[in-house]
C-alpha cells in the first residue's frame, strides 16, 4: 500500500510540474489575444471598458508569473497540493476574466464582433487541451469558465446564427473534453512507467554500488590472505611460497637479462660479475632450546634470530623463513668476491649476540650458514637454475653442520669459467656425480676462492 501512495504521489507531483512548465509557456498567448480583442473592438464598444480589461488581464498574467518565480525557487515547493489549489483557484480566475469579455462587449447590432470573440474563444480551449490536459481538474476550470460564458450569451440571444453556433461549440467541448481524458490519462501511464524505471534504475544502482563495494572488500581480502600466503606469520619474513614461486622466475629472468646484457651486442664491461648471493642459516642446536626453555621461549628466539638477519642486510634483500630453524637470504646485485665475507659477518654478528628467553633469561647462540653465487657459470648462466642453486647451497649447510657448524661454508664450481656448454649441461644434469668427481667444491671459511 505505501508503495501505491508513493507511485500515486509522485504521479501528482510530476503533473503539477509540467502544468507549471507549460502555463509558462502558454500564458504570452492570453496576452496577445486581449491585445487583438482590444484592437478589433477599440471602435464597437466604450474604450475605458476595454482598456481596464485589458490592463486586468495583463496584471493577472504578471501576478501568475510571480508565482510561478515562488515554485520555482522552492517555496512551498514540496506542499504540491496547496499549490494544485492555488493553481486551480489561477484557472478559474483567468477563465472567468477572459470569458467575461462575452458579457461585457455584448452588442447584438455588431454579431460579428461576439462571433469573432467565440472564435478566438474556442481558440484558446483547444489551446488549453495542449498545454492543461495533464491535470483535469485545471483543464475543466479553465476550458468550462472561458467558453461557456460566451456560449449562454450566443443562446441568450436566440438568433438562428447564434444558436447553432452555440450547438457545435457545445459539440465542439465534448470533443475537446473526450481528447483531455484520454491524452491525460496516457500521460499518466507514462508517468506510472516513468516511476517504476526510476525504482528500476535506484535499485539497480544501489546493487551496483553494493557490488562495488563488495569488490573492493573482496580484493582488499585477497590481497590480505596474498598477503599473508608470503608472509611466516611467526617472524614476519618472506616465506617458502614467496621464495620458491614468487622470487624464484624472477631472479632467473633477470640473470638471463643480465647475462645478455653482458654477452649481446649492446654488452657492458664490468670488472666484478654482479648477480645474487644465495645464503642458507640453520641456529646451531635449535632444538636444546625448545627441549630446556620451553616452546614459547624457542618462538622468541626465531622472531629475535630474524632481527639479526634483517639488521646485517640492505633494505631490498630479502630474508626468508624456510622453515622450523632455517632460514635463507637474497642478496640483489652483490658482487662475487665479497658474498663469503659477509656470511662470515652475519655468523658473527649471531655469535655476538644475546637472545632473550621466558623469564628473562639470555642465552647465546651460533649459526651455520651456506653459500653460493648466481649465476653459477659465468657463460653459461641459464644452464643452472634457482632450484639448483637452493639444492646446492642446502648441501653446503649440510657440510658446515658435519663439520662443527657455526661456520661458513661457500659452494664453487671448479668449471664455471668453462665455455663448454656440453661440459656445463652434464654438470647440471647430474648435481650429486658433479660433487662426487669434484667439479663441484664445498670450501670452508669466508677466504675460500
Amino acid at each position: 500500500m505505501a508503495a501505491d501512495a508513493d507511485q500515486a504521489n509522485y504521479v501528482e507531483i510530476e503533473q503539477t510540474k509540467i502544468l507549471v512548465k507549460n502555463l509558462f509557456t502558454s500564458m504570452p498567448s492570453t496576452l496577445i489575444n486581449s491585445i487583438i480583442l482590444v484592437i478589433v473592438l477599440w471602435n464597437v464598444v466604450p474604450r475605458v471598458s476595454l482598456v481596464i480589461w485589458c490592463s486586468i488581464n495583463i496584471t493577472f498574467v504578471l501576478a501568475r508569473y510571480i508565482m510561478i518565480g515562488f515554485y520555482r525557487q522552492g517555496y512551498l515547493k514540496n506542499n504540491y497540493i496547496l499549490w494544485q489549489r492555488f493553481l486551480l483557484l489561477s484557472f478559474i480566475i483567468a477563465g472567468l476574466l477572459f470569458g467575461s469579455a462575452g458579457l461585457f462587449f455584448i452588442n447584438p447590432d455588431r454579431l460579428e464582433y461576439l462571433i469573432f470573440l467565440y472564435f478566438i474563444v474556442g481558440g484558446m480551449v483547444a489551446g488549453s487541451l495542449g498545454s492543461y490536459h495533464n491535470n483535469l481538474a485545471m483543464f475543466f476550470s479553465y476550458s468550462i469558465t472561458i467558453f461557456f460564458i460566451p456560449t449562454a450569451v450566443l443562446f441568450t440571444l436566440g438568433t438562428d446564427i447564434t444558436t447553432a453556433m452555440a450547438i457545435l461549440g457545445l459539440i465542439f467541448f465534448a470533443i475537446m473534453s473526450i481528447n483531455a481524458k484520454r491524452m491525460n490519462t496516457d500521460l499518466r501511464v507514462f508517468l506510472v512507467l516513468r516511476y517504476d524505471n526510476n525504482l528500476l534504475v535506484e535499485q539497480l544502482n544501489r546493487e551496483k554500488l553494493n557490488t562495488e563495494k563488495l569488490n573492493q572488500e573482496l580484493v582488499i581480502k585477497n590481497n590480505t590472505l596474498e598477503k599473508i600466503s608470503r608472509i611466516d606469520t611467526l617472524t614476519g619474513l618472506k616465506n617458502r611460497h614467496y621464495l620458491f614461486d614468487i622470487l624464484k622466475p624472477r631472479i632467473e629472468n633477470e640473470i638471463t637479462s643480465l647475462w645478455m646484457e653482458k654477452n649481446g651486442s649492446n654488452k657492458r664491461q664490468h670488472t666484478h660479475l654482479i648477480g645474487y648471493g644465495v645464503i642458507s642459516i640453520d641456529i646451531d642446536h635449535f632444538k636444546r632450546v625448545n627441549d630446556t626453555y620451553g616452546h614459547d621461549s624457542g618462538d622468541m628466539v626465531l622472531k629475535q634470530f630474524s632481527a639479526r638477519l634483517c639488521e646485517t642486510v640492505r633494505q631490498y634483500d630479502v630474508v626468508g623463513r624456510i622453515g622450523g630453524e632455517e632460514f635463507i637470504i637474497i642478496l640483489k646485485d652483490t658482487k662475487e668476491n665479497s658474498l663469503a665475507l659477509l656470511a662470515e659477518k652475519i655468523r658473527l654478528h649471531v655469535e655476538n649476540a644475546t637472545f632473550q628467553v621466558t623469564d628473562n633469561r639470555k642465552i647465546r647462540l651460533t649459526c651455520s650458514l651456506g653459500v653460493i653465487f648466481y649465476p653459477f657459470f659465468k657463460h653459461h648462466p641459464g644452464n643452472m637454475g634457482v632450484k639448483h642453486i637452493f639444492y646446492l647451497v642446502d648441501r653446503a649447510l649440510y657440510v658446515a653442520k658435519e663439520n662443527g657448524r657455526n661456520l661458513v661454508v661457500r659452494v664453487v664450481c671448479a668449471q664455471r669459467d668453462s665455455h663448454d656448454v656440453r661440459l656445463v649441461k652434464s654438470i647440471t644434469q647430474d648435481l650429486n656425480k658433479a660433487i662426487d668427481t669434484g667439479q663441484i667444491l664445498f670450501g670452508l671459511g669466508p677466504q675460500m676462492k
